[in-house]
């Protein structure tokens, strides 16, 4: 037999029927050096380790690793380095669904959600300051603050005339019943009444349109049957919306007919401010 099938044949050996080191250089006789370079990669048979402090404990990191404990905790339970706990669980990955860490997420979750609560409780405190110091700053709104601030809300969310294509009409849309009733301000200045307007929903086809009518006619304070058919938006699925959800009740169209001198003086006040700037 040549040395590289004596040295297969050592390596069998020592797997099964596991013999000792005395008894294959016995049978193979050779010498010690020899044979423990070809056993070099090959684990010892059970037998012929010793038992250790520490088998019960990596039994025990065994155990729990599959009751879903991290490297972190199997440290800080069973006293060992993070490191040895790694070694002894890292053929075992850790299941997100097991029981141990499931706890640990519900709690980190309830942690963070707790933290969160403070810090919104301490912001929406900051944010009420700030809106009751500019309530006092603003003071009384004249007829000059509604229509300028008329005026500008329509020049940020209304439909402009074009060289290329007039429009000499006012189309405001928003989805923010505060600008709503600020524009409704405006044009009551200027002596068009709500019932005078026409009003249509936008909004997307997961949502319920006619819902959404009810809660724009409820905040603004107008009659639903004034409410024109609505605009679906079509669902295309690779949109990421945020705007879903019991909140969202898609934006409304205020329409405003023979308004063409109207729409001229909203371009007259951005004409006047932008002279002055």
């Amino acid at each position: 037999m040549d040395m590289e099938a004596m040295r297969e044949e050592a390596r069998r050996l020592r797997v099964d029927p596991g013999l000792s080191i005395s008894q294959l250089r016995k049978h193979l006789g050779v010498g010690s050096g020899t044979l423990t370079e070809w056993l070099r990669g090959i684990t010892p048979p059970e037998w012929t380790r010793r038992p250790t402090a520490k088998d019960d404990l990596r039994q025990q990191a065994v155990e729990l690793r599959k009751r879903g404990w991290s490297v972190n905790d199997l440290a800080v339970k069973l006293g060992v380095a993070k490191s040895t706990a790694y070694s002894w669980v890292k053929h075992l990955p850790l299941d997100p669904d097991a029981e141990r860490a499931r706890e640990k997420k519900a709690h980190s979750d309830l942690m963070l959600a707790a933290r969160w609560d403070e810090f919104r409780a301490d912001r929406d405190r900051r944010q009420a300051d700030v809106w009751a110091g500019v309530a006092d700053e603003v003071g009384e709104i004249t007829d000059r603050d509604v229509l300028l601030g008329g005026a500008l809300a329509y020049m940020c969310e209304g439909s402009k005339s074009k060289p290329w294509r007039r429009h000499d009409r006012l189309i405001f849309i928003n989805n923010d019943p505060r600008l709503h009733r600020l524009f409704l301000r405006f044009l009551r200045a200027h002596g068009r009444e709500g019932d005078s307007l026409r009003y249509r929903v936008q909004i997307h086809e997961s949502s319920d349109a006619e819902i959404a009518g009810d809660w724009w006619a409820e905040r603004l304070g107008v009659p639903r049957e004034l409410f024109q058919r609505p605009t679906i938006k079509r669902h295309n699925p690779l949109t990421k919306r945020a705007n879903t959800g019991a909140d969202y009740h898609g934006c409304l169209v205020i329409s405003v007919p023979k308004s063409r001198e109207l729409y001229w003086r909203v371009e007259g006040v951005m004409e006047a401010l932008d002279a002055q700037g």
